[in-house]
């Protein structure tokens, strides 16, 4: 190797840990092309919210990318972690539903809700308290709120492609199958299913691509669609110039809420903290034991770097204009193709920068394209269930009301809330208060305070 090419290798430890530059490159193509579904996903939840998509997909495109360009860089140079990030499912829809839809707030506030959220667990990375934080909740209440939010955006999926729409005389009923833009999302979610089957890594681009393509056909033949299912063709457009509208809004943009909404702000705030911080924590440990970066004390190798990494990730995201930006799963299939270090987060950064150009071609995806990668995201999160103390009867139901209402009542935080009141009172009535931590505690005031002032002091907050 040349001086240069020595110098990388011994910066990213490539060699120490096993590794080849061939495998760091291939690793992050492929971890990027896994990934790859976020640039048109991420913008459409997004854009659900009016004050957001005023700003248009172009901006929320850009605002994406680039929140992937800075933190897989910083990921792949600081922590040297074969980790990709990229603003998270679930907390994407979180702050598009719950805190502007639901709450109230327009979207350059729910940016704050997010910087706020980033900060307070950066501080609380560098401090060493994440941990101990971490350690007061439940593991089976972690498992949860994570099949929660699976079951959640599992439902945003279905529900924006039309597959399932609010019932008459019931809560949900099915679509009109007969509706040519429905038929795309079922034939989207069958091919995304057969390939996931078949473990497959690139099941969910294919499902994209295959239904994208279909689409344009039946563009192409005059089909119509009472949904907005099917895409256009628009080759003019394929590629344009980022809009970086976005970036730095919530500064420039930024208007202070109604006094009233206060408690929903904190509320929205630490439910955001509380789910990124197991979330991320349990990513990372996930990612590291699968590239055999697990100490021998049981530790991640680099693990706190990564952690800030994580933390600072969501805090630059904010600033240019997207939801939380959080470590990624899907680098397990960089991993499996023999990647081991930053090298990889790195070239999957180079890869999004690219991908800048093209926000035209990824606007052509329409809610039919990308049911397919909203359902497998959600039963992925939703398999940790098997996990959960099922036999401890608060435990139980501390679980059910968690999972449901975080997805029938379409909010986060009502499922976090309604988990930790019945966990509380569960062991309150058992005489088990002893086992009930300070954090709970203090998280059960939050919540039930935000709850009666939202119902009963200033109805509609």
């Amino acid at each position: 190797m040349s001086d240069f090419t020595d110098k990388i290798d011994t910066f990213f430890r490539i060699s120490e840990r096993g590794s080849n530059f061939r495998n760091e490159i291939r690793g992050g193509i492929i971890t990027f092309l896994a990934m790859l579904y976020i640039l048109v996903v991420n913008p459409s939840i997004l854009g659900g919210v009016p004050t957001a998509a005023a700003y248009g997909f172009n901006s929320l495109f850009t605002a994406t990318a680039l929140a992937c360009i800075i933190s897989c860089l910083l990921m792949g140079l600081y922590s040297r972690f074969p980790v990709a990030l990229a603003p998270g499912m679930g907390v994407n829809a979180f702050l598009s539903y719950t805190i502007c839809l639901g709450m109230g707030f327009t979207y350059i506030q729910g940016l704050l809700v997010v910087l706020v959220s980033g900060i307070l667990f950066l501080i609380l990375t560098v401090t060493g308290w994440r941990m101990k934080i971490l350690d007061s909740i439940p593991k089976s209440m972690k498992l949860a709120i994570t099949a929660g939010i699976g079951f959640f955006i599992a439902l945003v999926g279905l529900f924006n492609a039309g597959i399932i729409v609010h019932g008459n005389g019931s809560a949900l009923a099915i679509g009109n199958l007969a509706d040519a833009g429905i038929l795309l999302a079922l034939f989207c979610l069958v091919v995304t299913l057969i390939f996931w089957f078949q473990k497959w890594w690139g099941a969910i681009i294919v499902g994209m691509l295959a239904t994208w393509v279909l689409g344009i056909v039946l563009n192409a033949m005059d089909v119509t669609s009472a949904t907005a299912n099917i895409p256009v063709w628009n080759p003019d457009g394929f590629i344009a110039s980022p809009d970086f509208s976005l970036c730095f809004a919530i500064f420039t943009d930024f208007e202070m809420f109604d006094s009233s909404l206060m408690v929903s702000f904190i509320a929205a705030v630490v439910s955001l903290f509380v789910v990124d911080m197991f979330d991320t924590a349990g990513t990372l440990i996930g990612v590291g034991t699968e590239a055999g970066l697990i100490d021998s004390e049981g530790h991640l190798v680099d693990g706190e770097k990564a952690l800030r990494v994580d933390a600072i990730s969501t805090v630059a995201g904010a600033v240019v204009g997207t939801s939380t930006t959080t470590s990624y799963i899907e680098s397990t299939t960089g991993i499996a193709a023999g990647a081991r270090t930053g090298l990889m987060a790195v070239v999957v950064g180079l890869l999004f920068a690219v991908s800048l150009l093209f926000s035209g071609f990824f606007g052509t995806f329409t809610s039919a394209c990308t049911v397919g990668a909203l359902v497998i995201v959600g039963i992925l999160m939703i398999k940790n269930v098997k996990d959960i103390d099922w036999l401890d009867p608060i435990t139980c139901a501390m679980a059910f009301m968690t999972i449901f209402m975080m997805g029938l009542a379409g909010s986060i935080t009502t499922g976090i809330a309604a988990g930790i009141f019945t966990y509380v009172g569960g062991k309150a009535v058992t005489g088990k208060i002893k086992e009930i931590t300070p954090l709970l505690w203090i998280l059960t005031v939050i919540f039930l305070v935000y709850l009666v002032l939202n119902n009963f002091i200033i109805p509609g907050l």
